[in-house]
């Protein structure tokens, strides 16, 4: 009864600042993207190194590990391509050069420290921080310069963070089939199909108040994608936990754990909402 007891403050205490950190940071968030180029770059480009850092420090007793620079520097160039990309510097062209030499670059020092013929998986895992974080939060970026970019960016955001406060609540309330309790024993179903509900409202709501240029049907559709790429994300971050043993990446955002903790459910996002954007947009 007592660790019950325990465990019930505990997660009440974890719920209070996981409030007290949304309630904090979302102001600050839709300042920078109203205020935009350069200080968006400049906080996206920190972001990321944060959150790539994280990454690669879960793997502790793995080569991985050591092509932590390597891997923030590919990742930087994916935010400063889009930076060039976004304010018509240079053509988009140069993004799948910048993956593919990426992706060559990291195999032939990965195989270097490895030192195994066995290296097809700790590559990709290598591969897997710049690429999952890097190349879509350059995507920030890329929506925030088109037609209406404000609009678009803050539906990318408040459809996934909708998803996930959702998908938090009512499964935390009333959850009680697991969805993929190998991966992460914590997420229901009812979880799920509250976070893909409240995906799909938001980007109706945003739609109606920012005018964009979707009919209902559309909207819907972009937000029922936002909402699954959300929870595909939180899906992926919660496997290589599992996979590497960690409960959170890090510490820094109270109640929310590391800030790769809470870019999961919206990086996939980003990437589905400016693509539905080009989409409509003529």
């Amino acid at each position: 009864m007592v660790s019950q007891g325990l465990g019930l403050a505990s997660g009440k205490e974890s719920l209070a600042w996981r409030v007290i950190s949304a309630g904090a940071a979302l102001p600050l968030l839709l300042l920078v993207v109203l205020l935009g180029s350069p200080w968006l770059t400049a906080v996206v480009g920190v972001v990321t190194a944060l959150a790539v850092f994280e990454y690669y420090r879960l793997f502790k007793n793995s080569p991985v590990r050591h092509l932590l620079m390597p891997g923030l520097l590919w990742a930087f160039l994916f935010i400063a391509n889009a930076h060039l990309v976004a304010n018509r510097h240079i053509g988009g062209s140069w993004t799948l050069l910048l993956v593919a030499g990426g992706l060559l670059l990291l195999l032939v020092l990965y195989i270097s420290v490895a030192r195994s013929s066995r290296f097809l998986k700790g590559w990709l895992l290598a591969a897997g921080g710049p690429l999952y974080l890097g190349f879509t939060l350059s995507y920030v970026l890329l929506l925030r310069e088109l037609e209406q970019g404000t609009q678009w960016l803050v539906l990318a955001l408040f459809s996934a963070f909708a998803t996930d406060t959702g998908a938090f609540f009512v499964g935390r309330a009333f959850g009680r089939h697991r969805m993929a309790p190998r991966i992460s024993p914590g997420k229901t179903w009812e979880g799920a199909a509250a976070g893909l509900l409240a995906g799909i409202a938001t980007a109706l709501l945003l739609d109606t108040l920012f005018g964009l240029p979707l009919i209902l049907l559309e909207a819907a559709l972009v937000g029922l994608g936002a909402s699954l790429a959300a929870q595909g994300g939180d899906l992926v971050e919660s496997a290589l936990k599992r996979y590497v043993g960690a409960k959170d990446t890090g510490r820094l955002i109270p109640g929310h754990g590391g800030v790769l903790d809470r870019l999961d459910s919206v990086v996939l996002s980003l990437v589905l909402v400016y693509y539905g954007a080009q989409w409509v947009l003529p």
